[in-house]
């Protein structure tokens, strides 16, 4: 804690009120009273000058007993338990301080510090706000550790840039350790006291800090942003860092960098938002916008950055809705990030009851109690949110009771964290994901989740149904078929399952059987063309194609596979013509854009080839094979520095995926695509 002493604040000065002991004319008893009230009050004060501060303590108790509404008093007995660490006491005695005299910053700003020492958080950071906005704290003391302790509470809260802000005009230039520490938090959007943080992190934090008050940070960033390359938020500041220096190409790049390691945060898009409408790129800023509102549709900010795309794109009705919109949450308190606080915070055991909620909630689980089992886990989650396991259980749970978008968030949670259970829970709890992504039409997801369990019990029938329902696309339930499309799906999963352990010269052959069974299903074609394309058989693959357009005429997917396909074949012309065809479909498909962008690569066009490029890596920002085909366009076209960049932010992306793959079944592929 900052140091800071106390004053002997005057009646005028510190309360703007004027006091006064005993009036003239008061009867005998009156006057006897007051003198003994006077005397007490004398004799606490001297005991406070002396530093006998439980004397003081007990004195100014015993006067503001006989007046209850003397409100010097209440700060004199607040402050002096305030000092001796008696912050329960203090609170109370200063809450009647600040009820007597509510204008009084200074009484505001103990109480905020009371408050915060008992922990109750959420009543000093409305205390110490009261105390900012009534200002005049006369003690400059008191007002640096209120700015202090303001700031680390608006740090826990989320509040990073005005925690920031506080500090720095504050402290300015030569700021105390603890100070450092503070600004490192807010760089690093850490929501947690610095007595939370994990110690294992302080070198860290404190390296943000350097960073953090340097005037001109770029160096810094660039230097730690190397050195830590996977840790969230450093992207961020050093991309809004070279935005500054004007560098805005850069600072994209390391936007998009930060995006992929805080996937939810709608932050790093609206950075690329605004940065893309400076460089006059309309359809990326409108797209990034979009995402960042997505992500978050309480944010003042993305709505507050959709509006600016749209007015800039001249849509300016739609402009107009959202600025009403930014409007309406302009005022919505900030969201803690579990992500960081199981990043940085401080690693503990369980507490007791903590055990007997996990214990109580495994209970109702098994005894198919959901709803309790819900409950339970959702408290036991925001103490533990780095346990997979109980995401897991709780996206099972909901699984049970058929609110399915809340079990497909946590189940994915829950096996990315990692599930520490048994193979047959952790079967079960991959299959209820599988589901519900291929109910949510993520067909491609769904089939790399499932590969990992086929042909193992006891779910191998299960399993190989589902691969079935993934490779005809088609967004249901097993439940929920008939019995001739529950046959077709499983002779489908067999083929997949031929597949997966590269049985090719058995599922060709199955492929034709049920093509032949079922001539108008359906994605049968597409598969089928996708598995002879992999055995670079690529005219039969085109013609599989082509026999799914017919089947599918309104879908870009075959288009896309066949432009991909032409591109293998050293054909750019007939690329160009299918991803041209999957776009005027699609128009929105990251996939198609890139086809084209590589067929115009391919043709000679690099100009061309940059702008297709950028619109795929817009539309999917977070696709290595993207950013490798446009560090190849810009060398074509003579620009060394972006290509470098491209090619820095495809092995950065690389890396990532490299490290998820195990636990991750949101796969980033290019090449294959679900919702079309």
């Amino acid at each position: 804690m900052l140091p800071f002493r106390f004053c002997r604040i005057s009646l005028a000065c510190a309360l703007l009120l004027c006091w006064t002991a005993v009036a003239a004319g008061q009867s005998a008893a009156t006057a006897r009273t007051a003198e003994s009230f006077q005397s007490i009050v004398q004799s606490a004060n001297a005991a406070r000058e002396a530093g006998n501060a439980d004397e003081a303590i007990r004195g100014y108790s015993r006067a503001v007993a006989l007046h209850p509404t003397w409100a010097e008093g209440w700060w004199d007995l607040g402050t002096t338990q305030y000092e001796t660490n008696h912050y329960a006491d203090a609170v109370t005695s200063l809450r009647k301080l600040v009820a007597l005299a509510p204008k009084m910053a200074s009484g505001w700003s103990i109480l905020g510090l009371s408050e915060f020492e008992t922990k109750d958080y959420a009543s000093a950071l409305a205390s110490l706000e009261k105390a900012q906005r009534l200002g005049g704290i006369s003690d400059p003391d008191i007002a640096r550790v209120t700015a202090y302790h303001f700031a680390l509470l608006l740090i826990r809260n989320g509040e990073f840039e005005r925690a920031a802000a506080m500090l720095h005009s504050t402290f300015g230039t030569s700021p105390p350790q603890q100070i450092k520490t503070a600004l490192g938090l807010t760089l690093l959007r850490v929501p947690l006291l610095p007595s939370e943080v994990d110690p294992t992190q302080d070198a860290l934090v404190q390296d943000a800090g350097e960073a953090a008050m340097d005037s001109e940070p770029l160096q810094a960033l660039t230097t730690l942003s190397a050195q830590h390359p996977q840790t969230p938020w450093l992207h961020y500041a050093y991309g809004r860092a070279l935005a500054d220096a004007g560098q805005t190409r850069d600072a994209i790049v390391q936007q998009r960098l930060e995006a992929v390691l805080s996937p939810k945060s709608p932050l790093p898009w609206i950075e690329i938002s605004s940065l893309s409408l400076r460089l006059k790129q309309m359809q990326q800023a409108l797209s990034a916008a979009e995402h960042a509102v997505a992500l978050d549709a309480k944010s003042f900010a993305a709505h507050e950055a959709l509006a600016k795309a749209l007015s800039a794109a001249g849509r300016t009705q739609q402009a107009a809705l959202e600025a009403r919109e930014a409007a309406r949450f302009s005022k919505t308190p900030p969201r803690r990030d579990p992500h960081m606080i199981a990043l940085y915070g401080v690693r503990t055991t369980a507490v007791p009851e903590d055990s007997a909620t996990w214990t109580a909630a495994m209970q109702d689980y098994s005894a198919g109690r959901y709803p309790e089992t819900i409950a339970a886990l959702k408290s036991w989650v925001e103490r533990n949110p780095s346990d997979g396991t109980a995401w897991a259980v709780m996206g099972l749970s909901e699984f049970a009771l058929k609110d399915y978008d809340n079990a497909r968030i946590h189940l994915q949670r829950g096996i990315n964290l990692g599930m520490k259970a048994g193979p047959e829970a952790l079967q079960l709890a991959t299959d209820r994901l599988a589901l519900l992504l291929i109910r949510n039409g993520e067909f491609e997801t769904a089939s790399s989740l499932l590969a990992s369990m086929a042909g193992k019990p006891p779910m191998a029938a299960q399993t190989q149904l589902e691969l079935g329902l993934a490779l005809l696309r088609i967004p249901s339930f097993p439940d929920n078929l008939d019995a001739s499309q529950r046959e077709l799906a499983k002779s489908a999963g067999a083929i997949v399952q031929l597949l997966l352990v590269s049985r090719y010269s058995e599922a060709f052959p199955a492929f034709q059987k049920l093509i032949a069974a079922y001539p108008t299903t359906p994605w049968l074609h597409y598969a089928y063309g996708d598995a002879l394309d992999a055995l670079s058989q690529y005219d039969d693959a085109k013609a599989q194609m082509r026999a799914e357009m017919k089947l599918s005429p309104h879908s870009a997917l075959p288009w896309i596979r066949l432009a991909s396909i032409s591109l293998r074949q050293h054909l750019p012309a007939d690329a160009l013509k299918a991803a041209q065809n999957a776009i005027a479909m699609a128009p929105g498909s990251a996939e198609a854009h890139y086809e084209l962008g590589r067929a115009w690569l391919e043709s000679g066009d690099a100009a061309k080839s940059i702008d297709e490029l950028e619109m795929a890596n817009g539309l999917k920002p977070n696709s290595p094979e993207i950013h490798f085909a446009l560090a190849r366009a810009y060398t074509k076209a003579n620009q060394p520095e972006r290509a470098a960049a491209e090619r820095a932010m495809f092995m950065q992306l690389k890396a990532l995926a490299s490290q998820k793959a195990p636990n991750d079944a949101q796969g980033n592929s290019i090449l294959k695509t679900d919702k079309q």
